[in-house]
């Protein structure tokens, strides 16, 4: 059978409980049974001390010298707790007994166990028994004085200290787990809270959030953190949505251009030139539409890229001029100077195509974005066990407000100011999940009409 929560906590914290109130129970049932006893072995010690003195011992008996003086005491007093006294041999026959005995004798035995106080039964009423030797003046033992006490009360306390304890552990018990229900149903009150909320919680409702409690527990703890899983998926979603509106705008311009440019083809005939001039820019927007869906694709295999990377040894200064060489006919169509500060930069281990990836689209962001005969500054210095790249440009600039948005897919700061600068939006998103990927710090600072610094940190 399947257990609430709740009761499978009040049924843990009951078993503990249970084991340390046994144990309790246990050690006073201990320490009273022991004090009962004691007292008890330190009157009957006292006792047989005292008939011991009284004991005549020749050489072939022992008997009690003032016998007699029982027997009138017998008839003259009352014995709530008697004594029994019986003098014994070495083989166990009996010597003599005090007159309460009657017919009957204690039980002997000449093992040394029975010198230690024991319970016995005697007509059926228990006793406490102990059983000393009886010395000749400078002689050896000539026999064993047994002396015996009632232990019936002593019995019947440990008897009804025993049924209380027992009585009282079922009550006790059902006290504890009902206790232990009511407190853990407070307790995980703010859980049964924090369910229904979540459960109230949708795709088009991920705006609300859970109540916080409020002492700063572990329960605190948890609302907070999934408020903030909460908070992460809402702007994933918002993310999302964002993408999906901008690619399918992206998508359907150059499909559209490329249908408009085919249906004006096939309305008459044209002179072949013409043809030319359409098919050709019908080519173009075939390929910016394949640019484009492999910026897409490269976006979705960053995914699960962490598990194929290819670490090996690399000098990014290397990464640094092949990536110039590749771009200098857009640098030479600029006119635009590249001041490589190259100073002592270590080796590191990384993804060759990541960081070549990385560094080609920061440097074609700084080409496409600079004036002509501008200038752009690479640095490269180890700083703090890293190897920091920082790429300057004189370009346009980034607005404040965009700076935290630039990495979003197919954002594109002010673009309708800069219709003459291409681009997809795609390749500073590309940069941020490999950084993510490689582990390199990313960071940018820009003024608006001045230009722009990324910071790269690639771990050394």
């Amino acid at each position: 059978m399947s257990l609430r929560f709740q009761d499978r906590i009040a049924l843990h914290y009951v078993l503990a409980t249970a084991a340390l109130v046994v144990a309790a129970y246990l050690v006073v049932f201990g320490v009273v049974r022991e004090r009962v006893y004691t007292d008890l072995d330190q009157n009957l010690r006292f006792e047989a001390a005292k008939h011991m003195s009284e004991l005549r011992v020749t050489a072939s008996s022992i008997r009690f010298a003032h016998k007699g003086e029982w027997l009138e005491r017998e008839h003259r007093e009352v014995q709530v707790d008697p004594v029994f006294i019986q003098v014994n041999d070495l083989h166990g026959q009996l010597m003599d007994r005090s007159p309460n005995l009657k017919t009957d004798q204690l039980p002997f035995a000449a093992g040394p166990d029975w010198q230690q106080p024991r319970n016995v039964l005697l007509r059926g009423k228990a006793l406490r028994q102990v059983q000393v030797p009886v010395r000749a003046p400078g002689g050896p033992v000539r026999g064993y004085l047994l002396a015996a006490i009632s232990s019936e009360a002593a019995q019947h306390v440990l008897d009804s200290l025993a049924l209380v304890l027992l009585g009282s552990l079922p009550v006790v018990l059902l006290g504890l787990f009902g206790s232990a229900q009511w407190l853990a149903g407070r307790s995980i009150a703010p859980i049964i809270q924090i369910t229904e909320t979540t459960n109230r919680i949708t795709r088009n409702n991920l705006s609300e959030r859970i109540a916080l409690p409020p002492r700063p527990d572990e329960l605190h703890t948890l609302a907070s953190a999934i408020n903030g899983l909460l908070h992460r998926i809402e702007q994933a979603v918002a993310r999302e949505k964002q993408f999906t509106a901008d690619a399918s705008h992206e998508l359907r311009t150059p499909l559209a251009v490329l249908k408009g440019t085919l249906e004006v083809l096939v309305r008459k005939p044209r002179r072949p030139e013409e043809y030319v001039a359409d098919i050709t820019r019908g080519i173009g927007e075939i390929d910016r539409l394949t640019y484009l869906v492999d910026q897409l694709l490269l976006l979705a295999r960053f995914e699960n890229h962490a598990k194929g990377l290819n670490q090996q040894e690399l000098t990014v200064l290397t990464c640094v001029h092949d990536v110039l060489y590749r771009r200098r006919a857009d640098l030479n169509a600029k006119h635009i100077r590249v001041d490589v500060q190259d100073g002592d930069t270590p080796a590191i281990v990384s993804d060759p195509y990541l960081v070549d990836l990385i560094l080609d689209n920061v440097l074609a962001n700084a080409v496409k974005y600079s004036p002509a005969n501008s200038t752009i500054t690479v640095g490269l210095e180890p700083v703090a066990g890293a190897l920091r790249c920082t790429i300057t440009d004189e370009g346009i600039g980034i607005k404040a407000e965009d700076l935290n948005k630039i990495f979003d897919p197919l954002y594109r700061s002010d673009a309708l100011a800069h219709k003459e600068i291409g681009g997809t939006g795609l390749g500073l998103s590309i940069v941020a999940k490999a950084c993510a990927l490689l582990h390199i710090t990313l960071a940018v600072r820009s003024e608006l009409g001045r230009g722009t610094t990324f910071t790269l940190g690639f771990p050394l």
